[in-house]
């Protein structure tokens, strides 16, 4: 296996020079080769921005060392942030990516406890101005034998679905090993194509599409959002495809129009939240499997993963090759590569995180199935509980909710010590929202019901970025502290 990804992309480029690495619509289709010497290129204009910001009194953490010197940026699917990711390794650059869809409060205060040098990402100039290829390889193979795959190489800020987002350092040896355990459980080769539709600033996308892509050798289309089903061209219609269930019932409802851009679609990744039963069966009547996965960012991110031929409604899969757990009254722990180097300058909230053993709370609650897969119950934080001791799990019932009222969110929330069911539909029939959640509660409880207008915004935090609820935002809207 590769030492870094650095080391795959060296590989492809040695024996498959010419072969098609990546796709972007709005930018030049790059080979093996070229891309190479973009990184190459990138990497040598990073090499002078260190330079010259050593020079620089005010700028943070310049303690001489490359080595620890962070770039950070404002992040979307482009070209330009695979080449200087790629050359961030290269240069031995902490790269720390925002995701330019944040709010501008929260992307500022991102970059402030960045501490690092801000990059202004732009085209890549003609290729054929860059330089010779076997001087560029030269290069980067130096660069690559340099690399300490066990430093700090990544920072990738958590979604703040229940705390303030945090930003987690990453080694090459957590995304390399990550990406080769997904790699394992769900396999592809330099044939298929990849479409990646998510967010390069987030885990998901970065490990279970950029990691395994280069990795496999496969052919990698980059874009983002259901506009990227439109943007499909026919000379790279996709092969596997990772989302969030949002995305996915825009591709089941293209599936079922017959859209010729899917038809050799042969695996949906799913993630981020659980896939609805009615969902996963439409996707099965399509041939189409369904993967569904479970992680968080600290673990770069995948801790488990179903697989072609072991899928099953409801389940998330096994613990992924490398992925050590325990689970402490259904809480889980996990132990292994995968676990982060720690947060962002905050040793306390760390030490607070992964104890001395290795071993990281991740704070969900989940179950083992019988077939040997882990389901996931809720967050340990979420969970409500009743004057009379009952214990609540909200994902359940909300799941429950989506799945019978076809509503687009159902949000259970304890507001002023009372329930209180937040649905996001064009209407709400409260008779059958309290039939369906009665079974679910115990006798006698009471339970408030509430439309939620206007929607649910990215722009307002109570979205995350895998378009997932912010609990503690949304009470806020209902009268919640």
């Amino acid at each position: 296996m590769p030492r870094h990804l650095l080391d795959a992309l060296l590989q492809h480029a040695k024996e498959r020079p010419d072969a098609i690495a990546l796709r972007c619509p709005g930018w030049p289709t790059l080979t093996w080769r070229q891309l190479v010497v973009a990184v190459d290129h990138a990497a040598a204009a990073m090499e002078s921005l260190v330079s010259s910001s050593r020079q620089d009194p005010d700028t943070t953490n310049m303690d001489g060392d490359k080595r620890g010197k962070r770039f950070v940026y404002e992040s979307q699917n482009t070209t330009s942030v695979v080449v200087n990711a790629l050359a961030c390794i290269a240069c031995g650059a902490i790269e720390i990516p925002i995701d330019s869809k944040l709010p501008c409060d929260s992307r500022k205060e991102m970059f402030e406890r960045s501490g690092g040098v801000a990059l202004t990402l732009t085209n890549n100039p003609t290729l054929e101005s860059l330089g010779n290829f076997d001087e560029s390889f030269a290069r980067l193979q130096q660069s690559a034998d340099s690399v300490d795959v066990d430093q700090a190489s990544l920072v990738l800020w958590t979604s703040g679905t229940t705390a303030k987002p945090r930003g987690v350092m990453l080694s090459q040896r957590n995304l390399t090993t990550n990406a080769a355990a997904k790699l394992a459980a769900v396999p592809q080769n330099v044939d298929d194509v990849r479409l990646t539709l998510l967010s390069l600033s987030h885990a998901y996308a970065r490990t279970c599409d950029m990691g395994t892509w280069l990795l496999s050798g496969c052919q990698w289309t980059l874009d983002y959002g259901r506009r990227g089903l439109d943007r499909i061209a026919t000379e790279s219609l996709p092969t596997m495809i990772n989302g969030v269930p949002m995305l996915a019932r825009q591709i089941v409802e293209r599936l079922d129009a017959g859209d010729p851009n899917l038809s050799r679609l042969r695996v949906l990744g799913c993630g981020g939240a659980a896939m609805s039963v009615d969902l996963f069966e439409r996707f099965g009547l399509h041939g189409i499997e369904v993967i569904q996965g479970y992680g968080c960012t600290e673990t770069s991110p995948v801790i488990c993963s179903s697989s072609p031929g072991d899928t099953a409604v409801g389940c998330v899969g096994p613990p992924v090759a490398g992925c050590e757990t325990r689970i402490v009254d259904q809480r889980l722990f996990v132990r292994g590569p995968l676990v982060m180097l720690g947060y962002l300058d905050d040793p306390a909230s760390t030490a607070l995180k992964i104890d001395h053993e290795g071993w990281l709370d991740t704070g969900d609650l989940v179950e083992s199935a019988p077939n040997g897969q882990l389901q996931i119950i809720g967050r340990a934080d979420d969970v409500i509980v009743l004057e009379n001791g009952y214990k609540v799990h909200p994902l359940a019932i909300e799941q429950t909710l989506q799945r019978k009222t076809g509503c687009e969110y159902a949000v259970l929330l304890s507001v002023n010590q009372s329930l209180l069911v937040a649905i996001q539909a064009d209407s709400i029939d409260q008779d059958r929202i309290r039939e369906i959640i009665r079974p679910l509660l115990p006798a006698g409880t009471s339970v408030s019901i509430e439309r939620i207008d206007p929607p649910l915004a990215h722009s307002s935090g109570e979205l995350t970025s895998k378009s997932t609820p912010r609990r503690h935002s949304i009470s806020k809207r209902f009268g919640g502290g």
